[in-house]
């Protein structure tokens, strides 16, 4: 049963979360110190996004050097804010043969090649308002949009899909594909993401205590990150999904923050994508909510997973509270 305490950091379990938080490296971007930046971030009528890409083998999280059935794949590529301004925030799981840099104000490009494991970026992207810049270009007149350039994936996005983007779309039958997350920033509206592993374990009867009736099935557990609306990690949550006694696929779980303070409950519902895709491993959505202490609605939630054929998997998606925090 899920209760309203506290916990141990990490729910007692530091080493299950630490790769996920060792992973990310933050990046000290001049451009967010530039004057005509942040001038543009502040002004009226601005647009504001953080952007999140996590690419490559997604069901193998953590680094696995055992792992062995694999398909490597060169993700070198670019995003272009088109209208707008690129911040670089943190690389992800770059290693050595990696790199990012930056092209333009509106431009960055990287060097990126998965094997075992995943690559990413998380950015902050800035449309100024409607008005004349310095280079004299009217954002009136330019289509304001994002174009995301990599060699197994491309996509454009308008700037309202910016809004709340989640899609999770895989590229090959080796378990290789790309989660993308964004959401506008608002000071009164937060945002943010939650990533993590999304596990399949042996199947498991769930009886109700006072009873033998059968009260579900256990399919498997997650574990993951909570990230704050500046896009830094912020809590931990974990749970169980599976099927309950009416038959409906649901995810159950608990939001701690970095003390193991009590954050909220999560509940809702996940299943299998209705799109045909490229992978053999199984894939697909989740959406509900969290409340909070006297089991008050705090927010909503939702995402994309996947799965491998021995269970192992991912998820990222986005949460939004419905109050200002």
């Amino acid at each position: 049963m899920l209760l309203l305490y506290h916990e141990a950091p990490a729910f007692g379990e530091p080493e299950a979360y630490q790769p996920l938080l060792d992973q990310e490296s933050n990046v000290e971007d001049p451009y967010q110190y530039d004057f005509e930046v942040q001038n543009f971030e502040k002004a009226t009528g601005a647009r504001i996004y953080r952007f999140r890409a996590v690419w490559g083998h997604l069901s193998r999280l953590n680094q696995d050097s055992t792992t062995t059935d694999f398909c490597p794949l060169d993700w070198t590529g670019k995003i272009q804010a088109q209208g707008g301004i690129v911040i670089i925030e943190k690389v992800i799981a770059f290693d050595k043969n990696d790199m990012i840099k930056r092209v333009n104000r509106s431009t960055v490009e990287w060097i990126s090649n998965t094997g075992p494991h995943i690559d990413g970026v998380q950015l902050k992207i800035i449309f100024p308002p409607s008005t004349l810049d310095s280079t004299n270009v009217s954002s009136e007149t330019m289509l304001r949009q994002v174009v995301f350039e990599t060699k197994p994936f491309t996509r454009t996005f308008t700037i309202d899909e910016l809004d709340s983007l989640n899609i999770l779309e895989p590229v090959d039958r080796c378990g290789n594909g790309i989660a993308i997350a964004s959401y506008r920033i608002h000071p009164y509206k937060p945002h943010g993401h939650l990533m993590g592993q999304w596990q399949r374990v042996p199947t498991d009867t769930i009886y109700n205590a006072d009873s033998t009736a059968v009260r579900g099935v256990l399919l498997g557990v997650y574990r993951g990150i909570w990230y704050s609306t500046r896009g830094l990690a912020s809590g931990y949550l974990r749970g169980i999904f599976g099927i309950n006694s009416s038959g409906e696929k649901v995810f159950f779980g608990k939001y701690i923050d970095l003390n193991g303070r009590f954050m909220g409950i999560l509940k809702g519902h996940y299943g299998d994508s209705d799109e045909e895709t490229t992978a053999e491993f199984p894939c697909g959505w989740f959406r509900g909510i969290w409340v909070g202490k006297y089991y008050r609605l705090e927010g909503k939630l939702h995402g994309h997973w996947i799965a491998d054929a021995e269970g192992h998997g991912y998820f990222m998606g986005n949460w939004k509270s419905d109050g200002k925090k």
